[in-house]
């Protein structure tokens, strides 16, 4: 599927933390005024029909921090069996987390299956861990865009697009981004501890701060051309000065590596879209047996799909004109008549060495970078335009009235939940049950032109150009058959082997097969007749090649007969046999339907489509060999555990009792903030966390950054230096606009209360100039340090 980008396309790259800098967030204007035609009104699948479009994911419901159902495939991978129960184990050092990675996937001989990056200067919740020595631990990035490899008794983890880890060594901490099959959902994590001597935890986060900067509730990336990673070469050069492995990481690579997690991210993106449609987009209300057989339909032609090798299903049957077609064209005019918004992963590209001065004269590269405790302007700081935070708007609308809104569009989207060794399986199995004797096939004939060339002790190669019987001298169609033409190239060794492509193949009715590879059962050459039995496979996939209805070409036999004269040139007949290898599937998928309509199972009910719950269905139904699927089955996992930032915000977020009457813009504070900092870790630096003396002292300490932060909300946006205050994601929560809260009483509250404590200081009023000038990141921490104990990088996180 083409890539559409929106406009201002310079970018770079950086990615997924897992609860994302909060911290700053610039409300631009990209939010939709409110009214009855604001998109943000209207609830995904709601079934009453909008005047606007309809987000999928509701940039107002972050949904819950622990999973609903299911469990993170991050909880499959690190969960082993000790002592008869499951426990997490996660590999030490991140080199072995890498190897356990690499064991689950397919790979080509020589290449890593996994996408790795190095971002020293990166836009994380851990950006300032490393501080100063950013390049010698850098945030290492890994992204999954490869299949699970094919085990015999197991289906494998479909990690493909659905697995990134962000890691950074200085914090002891990796952020997780990974799918969860049941919930149909990504999951936001974070192992803690994660260090020689430590108890990693692996915790859920606070999906409410994730998603300031995930807005998209899945891995986010930066747009080419990826500056901020050692794609860019001055990035590769500094960290290679650093003489280390960097856990194995490739240092010097092209941008194909970020590109490819960039691609990652962008399909996952899509993945919340497929399943809405998959649940609502077949749900018809008063109609249990519609919405089941307008889910069957669509496991059934996605299935002729993949088997085609992604090329085509059967279009013209009655069941997909006459059923799907039209169940899934109401449902469209009755929910999302102005179409689905889809959120953006992309964030800008940005170069972090544009910040830094250039050096006169030959210098030690980490010299250049080295970031000095009394530097007075933070080179790592980022800048606004550049943060991830800013509320982006959305990256496309799908629409009945275009190629988004068709259901070729849902079918090809809804493969992507199926692993290529699934189909690999499936289709050797009908293949070889079709082949049995007396199962039905239907010829298609074709006349040929051939010629011949052979040089040295190279094969013979024989190049053949085929059409129907109608298209070649005027010759009537042969009867019982069907008509196809063919070019191809084949060669033969010693008149053994035969091996060649089919770089066209299509039939009479329209359906055309290309790239396809050729393998000879057996060759035989006499005087002036030469004769093979072709299999024939999809030359990318492997798989046999089908036609759009799902069976299967079993065999295209050839003879040509070579003329006296030896030209080379001959003329003969091919004959194409076809099998009915597929009826078992549709008669599967028919039993599957009655069974979720009878009560007796939810494969085909209105929840999210899951690749095990699907799959083993089918291959039950088929009598295939049975296998362990993953990743359903949680009920002997481990407890899923909140972080403490999560648990933390469980209680109330009203003032205690010695807030009150004492300092009433606390309760502010505690309204507008604590989702993001009344948690346990100091990044999002946690000033609301104690008691309520506890808190006056962390917000007086805070409160010059307090100030400058809720000061840019009087500023146009393209003049603001730093992100406002609360983020625009938060201020949609509470049903507010940009434009409502910087007239708002509380914002006023707030400001004032960080003006006074500033006016004490000094006895004169702030100026957001004057504190601009001295550079926002030497104003004083949101978060005293102790004067006997040196702040960590955590703690001098930039807030």
């Amino acid at each position: 599927m083409e890539r559409r980008y929106p406009p201002q396309r310079h970018m770079t790259a950086i990615v997924l933390p897992y609860r994302i800098a909060l911290v700053i967030l610039m409300a631009t204007t990209i939010l939709v005024s409110c009214g009855r035609n604001d998109p943000h009104s209207a609830a995904p699948g709601s079934d009453r029909p909008e005047l606007g479009p309809v987000w999928v994911l509701d940039p107002k419901d972050p949904g819950a921090n622990l999973p609903p159902v299911g469990r993170s495939l991050f909880d499959y991978v690190v969960s082993e069996t000790e002592g008869g129960k499951r426990i997490h184990h996660i590999p030490f050092p991140f080199t072995a987390l890498v190897e356990r990675l690499t064991q689950q996937l397919e790979s080509e001989p020589g290449r890593s299956p996994l996408k790795r990056v190095l971002i020293p200067l990166n836009r994380s919740l851990q950006r300032n861990a490393a501080r100063p020595q950013f390049f010698t631990f850098p945030r290492a990035v890994m992204g999954i865009d490869t299949e699970p490899t094919m085990h015999v008794e197991f289906s494998g983890m479909l990690l493909k697009d659905r697995f990134f880890l962000g890691y950074q060594e200085k914090a002891n901490t990796i952020e997780v981004i990974s799918y969860n099959e049941a919930a149909g959902r990504f999951e936001f994590q974070v192992v803690k501890d994660y260090k020689s001597g430590g108890t990693p935890r692996v915790l859920y986060a606070n999906r409410a701060v994730c998603t300031v900067c995930h807005q998209n509730q899945g891995p986010i990336f930066a747009r080419p051309l990826w500056d901020e990673t050692n794609a860019n070469p001055q990035i590769a050069s500094l960290l290679e000065a650093q003489r280390r492995d960097f856990y194995g990481f490739p240092l010097h690579q092209g941008i194909d590596i970020p590109n490819a997690i960039d691609d990652a991210t962008d399909r996952a993106n899509e993945l919340s879209a497929y399943q809405l449609l998959w649940q609502d987009g077949c749900e018809r209300p008063h109609s249990s047996k519609d919405s089941i057989e307008c889910r069957g339909d669509l496991v059934r032609f996605l299935l002729q799909y993949l088997l085609s090798g992604s090329r085509a299903f059967d279009s013209h049957s009655a069941r997909y004109t006459d059923r799907l077609v039209h169940v899934y064209k109401k449902t469209w005019q009755e929910k999302w008549p102005q179409g689905l918004l889809i959120s953006n992963p992309d964030i800008l590209n940005r170069n972090p060495l544009d910040f830094f001065p250039q050096a006169d004269g030959p210098a030690d590269p980490a010299q250049t970078i080295t970031i000095s405790a009394d530097d007075q302007h933070d080179r790592s700081a980022i800048r606004s335009i550049f943060e991830p935070s800013v509320p982006r708007a959305p990256l496309a609308t799908w629409s009945a009235s275009t190629d988004t809104g068709s259901v070729h569009h849902a079918i090809a989207g809804l493969s992507r939940f199926i692993a290529g060794t699934d189909i690999r399986r499936v289709d050797e199995h009908l293949f070889l049950r079709g082949s049995e004797a007396g199962d039905r096939t239907r010829r298609y004939e074709s006349i040929c032109r051939s010629s011949s060339r052979r040089g040295g002790v190279s094969p013979e190669r024989l190049t053949f150009h085929c059409l129907p019987p109608h298209n070649m001298d005027g010759k009537a169609d042969m009867q019982d058959a069907g008509g196809f033409s063919m070019d191809a190239v084949v060669y033969v060794k010693a008149g053994k082997g035969v091996t060649g492509t089919i770089d066209r193949l299509s039939f009479d009715d329209g359906d055309d097969l290309t790239d396809l590879q050729i393998s000879g059962r057996n060759a035989l050459k006499g005087a002036a007749t030469w004769k093979a039995r072709l299999m024939v496979a999809h030359k990318q996939s492997g798989l046999h090649a089908r036609r759009a209805d799902g069976n299967a070409i079993k065999e295209v036999t050839i003879q040509v007969e070579s003329p006296g004269d030896r030209s080379g040139e001959g003329s003969g007949a091919a004959i194409l046999t076809v099998m009915d290898d597929f009826s078992p599937v549709h008669e599967a998928i028919d039993t599957m339907a009655r069974a979720t309509l009878a009560g007796t199972s939810d494969v085909l009910a209105r929840k999210p489509f899951r690749r095990a719950r699907v799959m083993e269905a089918l291959y039950e139904h088929l009598e295939m060999p049975r296998l362990s699927w993953c990743c359903l089955d949680d009920h002997e996992m481990p407890p899923p555990l909140a972080d403490a930032d999560v648990t933390a915000l469980d209680g109330p977020s009203s003032p205690t009792d010695d807030d009150q009457g004492t300092v009433p813009a606390i309760k502010s504070f505690r309204r507008y903030c604590a989702k993001c900092h009344q948690g346990e870790d100091p990044s999002p630096p946690n000033f609301l966390r104690g008691s309520g003396k506890q808190v006056q002292d962390q917000i007086n300490h805070c409160a010059e950054r307090i100030y400058v932060r809720l000061d840019m909300w009087r500023l146009a946006p393209s003049d603001r230096p730093e992100t406002p205050m609360p983020p625009g994601t938060a201020l949609q929560r509470l049903d507010l606009t940009p434009e409502r809260w910087a007239a708002h009483a509380d914002l006023a509250v707030l400001k004032d209360y960080a003006a006074a404590v500033l006016k004490a200081r000094d006895g004169t009023p702030p100026r957001l100039d004057h504190l601009l000038s001295r550079g926002y990141d030497n104003l004083s921490n949101c978060l005293p340090s102790s004067e006997t104990q040196p702040a960590t990088g955590l703690e001098a996180v930039r807030n």
